[in-house]
Formats: C-alpha cells, sequence, structure tokens
C-alpha cells in the first residue's frame, strides 16, 4: 500500500481537517450574518428602527458581500494564495460583529453590517476552492456539500437559539459581542493549521495565475449555466425563508410555536440533505441529482401552500422536501470547480454567488413583498417554487463533470487505456 493510500485510510489527514476548518468558518459566518435578523425585535424598539430601515440593513448586507465574493475570490486566485485572503478576512468579520454590538443609531448599524459583508463575501468563494484542492475525487461532492450545510446547521439552528437567549437574559448588545468570538478562535485555528492547496501553485511563477487565461472563466459553458441557475435558486431560497413563517401563521393559522416546530424541521432537513445530496452526486453524478433535487425542492413551497395537516406531518413533509441546501453546493462550486482548473475555482464561485445574491437576495424579496400585499400572502411561495422550477430546466443543460460518470464516459468511449 503507497503512502498516499495510508493517508487516505486514516481519519486524520488534511484533507477532513481543511474540510473541517471551512465548515466552522463558514458556519461562523452565517452565524453572525443571520444574528441581526434573530436580534431585531431586540434591537427595532431600542435603536427606533422602522421596517424598512430593518430591510435596509439586510439588503446592504446582501450586496455588500455579492459583490466583494467576486472581487476578493478574484484577488485569491491571481496572487494564487487563499490564506492570506481568508486569514484577514476572517479576523475582520469577527471583529465587525463586535462593532455590531457597539452601534447606537441606524447609521452606525448599517455602516458596520456594510463592512461586515465585505469581510464575509469572500468566505465561500475561497473555503470552497481550497476544499475542491484538497479533496479525493470520490469525496469532492460530499466535502463541498458538508461545508454549505454548516449555514443549516450553526446559523438556522444554533444561532437563533443563543442569540435570543443571550439578548433576553441580557441585551443583544452582548449576543453580538459573543458571536464574534467563533470567528476570533478560526483565526488562530487557520492561521497554526491551514495549508495553501497544492493544487493552487504552479500555474505560474508563485502559483499566480496567468491573467491572460483569466477570461476563460467568463467562457465556460457550464459556469454560465451555473449562473442563471444561482439566480433563480437564491430566489426560491429567499422568497420561501422570507415568507414562510408569516404564511403559517397568518395564511395557514398555525401558532407561532408550531410554525418554529415546522420551520425548524425544514432548517434541520437543510442540514441534512446539503450534504447527503452532493454525496449522491459523488455517485451518480452532479447533473441528474441537480435536475431531481430542484424538482423535489419546488414542492416545498406548494405542499406549504396547499396542505395544512398536523404540526407532525407539516415537519415530515417540510424536512423531506427541503432538498434545496443540497443543489446549492452542486451549483455553486462543484460544477464550477470541475468545469476549470483550480487556480480559477475562486472567481467562478464568487460570480455564481454574485448573480445569485443581487438577483435572488435583493430584488426576489421586494418582488415578493409586492405580490403578497396585491395577490394575498401565499404569492411568495408559488414564486420560490416558480424560481426552483426553472433552476430545474436550466439543470439539463449542464455538461456533467463528476468523475464517475465522465469516467465511465472515457471507458465507453475507448479513452482510458488500462
Amino acid at each position: 500500500m503507497t503512502e498516499e493510500h495510508r493517508q487516505r485510510r486514516t481519519f486524520f489527514r488534511y484533507e477532513n481537517a481543511v474540510v473541517l476548518m471551512m465548515f466552522f468558518v463558514f458556519g461562523f459566518v452565517f452565524m453572525e450574518r443571520l444574528s441581526v435578523v434573530y436580534l431585531f425585535p431586540f434591537i427595532a424598539p431600542d435603536l427606533k428602527l422602522n421596517n424598512a430601515e430593518i430591510g435596509l440593513i439586510v439588503s446592504v448586507l446582501s450586496i455588500c458581500w455579492a459583490i466583494s465574493g467576486f472581487v476578493f475570490g478574484s484577488v485569491s486566485d491571481l496572487i494564487g494564495s487563499r490564506k492570506k485572503v481568508l486569514l484577514p478576512i476572517t479576523l475582520a468579520f469577527s471583529l465587525f460583529s463586535f462593532l455590531s454590538g457597539l452601534a447606537r443609531s441606524f447609521i452606525m448599524l448599517i455602516v458596520v453590517r456594510g463592512l461586515m459583508g465585505v469581510s464575509e463575501g469572500p468566505v465561500l468563494p475561497i473555503a470552497q476552492a481550497s476544499v475542491m484542492a484538497d479533496s479525493s475525487e470520490e469525496r469532492r461532492g460530499f466535502n463541498l456539500g458538508f461545508v454549505q450545510s454548516s449555514t443549516g446547521l450553526i446559523g438556522a439552528t444554533l444561532t437563533p437559539i443563543i442569540v435570543t437567549a443571550i439578548a433576553v437574559h441580557y441585551s443583544w448588545h452582548y449576543a453580538f459581542y459573543l458571536v464574534g468570538v467563533p470567528g476570533l478562535v478560526m483565526f488562530f485555528v487557520l492561521l497554526k493549521y491551514m495549508r495553501e492547496p497544492a493544487r493552487t501553485a504552479g500555474v505560474e511563477e508563485h502559483g499566480r495565475i496567468r491573467r491572460s487565461d483569466f477570461g476563460m472563466v467568463f467562457r465556460n459553458r457550464n459556469v454560465w449555466f451555473c449562473v442563471l441557475i444561482s439566480a433563480f435558486f437564491m430566489t426560491w431560497l429567499f422568497a420561501f425563508t422570507s415568507f414562510a413563517p408569516t404564511f403559517l401563521t397568518e395564511g395557514a393559522h398555525y401558532s407561532p410555536t408550531d410554525m418554529g416546530l415546522i420551520m425548524g424541521a425544514v432548517g434541520f432537513g437543510t442540514f441534512v440533505w446539503g450534504f447527503v445530496g452532493p454525496a449522491i452526486s459523488d455517485r451518480v453524478g452532479r447533473k441528474p441529482t441537480l435536475i431531481a433535487f430542484a424538482f423535489i425542492t419546488t414542492l416545498s413551497p406548494i405542499c406549504l401552500a396547499l396542505i395544512h395537516a398536523s404540526v407532525e406531518k407539516m415537519m415530515v413533509i417540510g424536512f423531506l422536501t427541503a432538498l434545496g441546501q443540497g443543489a446549492f453546493p452542486i451549483f455553486m462550486a462543484i460544477i464550477p470547480g470541475e468545469s476549470l482548473p483550480a487556480a480559477y475555482v475562486a472567481t467562478a464561485v464568487g460570480l455564481t454567488q454574485l448573480i445569485g445574491e443581487l438577483v435572488g437576495g435583493t430584488v426576489a424579496p421586494t418582488v415578493a413583498g409586492v405580490a403578497a400585499d396585491h395577490f394575498g400572502i401565499a404569492a411568495p411561495l408559488w414564486i420560490a417554487a416558480g424560481g426552483s422550477f426553472v433552476c430545474a430546466l436550466l439543470a439539463f443543460g449542464i455538461k456533467e463533470t463528476a468523475p464517475v460518470r465522465v469516467g465511465r464516459r472515457e471507458v465507453s468511449a475507448g479513452k482510458v487505456v488500462h
């Protein structure tokens, strides 16, 4: 058995280490991003914020996140280093969480949250590029999916419990102080243990990419299909998550407690499917998994709109149809990353994130809100369903990239010599 095979068989190898590091870094990013949403009931009366100001705070962070992710993801490609960019932004977003707790006015809070968006946006492109570079082919989908599933476990499940408890017993200021601590811890973990991805180096002197080849990111067919899918899947995400709780309480007349249980089941489903879906794609291919998951995701808002069953049944339905998170790593990182040389992955992921955040995170919630005012509170759910349905159709245009499927085609075509 070779030394490489021995390393692959042991749990204590760098592949697993980088996956765990990026899982927690990205999870804590979403803890800090979403903490303000769960703390608005405490912040708004204290700072005398109206609904428009609350929405603007969220939108500014999303816009800064989108632009920064593409810009600094590309920078990490151009300089040939992931660690040199990831370390300072990890320190920065942690410090901006502390500054959020010091805010005493709307202006100060919106400026700090905008700067937080700038520092957090590049984390996903750089984290996924780092994981992809050190992942074995048979585990690539699982690894990248597991990293993004942290948003469901840490961001959507643990964060509301932690920050609201602190706000109730102490104050919302202390909640921001606390959620800044994990990011600081991860800064020192990355400083000590993170390596530069081996496959990023050697593209040119000092690992920098050739700027003349940089345009291949924008000429790649799969990248542009993933960009379009990102825009529509983000439409599903933000239209659904923004209005499903309100629909369940006002439209379907569930109690706030029952609504919390149903949405909690959906949140737990996003965590589980977030790594199960990409793991399935390792076995059957990216394209069929993405198509199937997008079609099933369409049922999630439709079931909430049409089925008003017991809380237990709705929790089961919510869990089983919450497959959207399982699709996100596939179109946002795995397919673009497998369609390009390793040195361009952060740029490609940043581009899909940029368009998705700008369209789905900024435009879609506003359109869904207007539709709710004119056509009823269920309208955003139908917009969400339409978004994921379009994604399923667009996924048919993807060229398969999974090694297991590409390898089979090469064998059948006689391209692989044994």
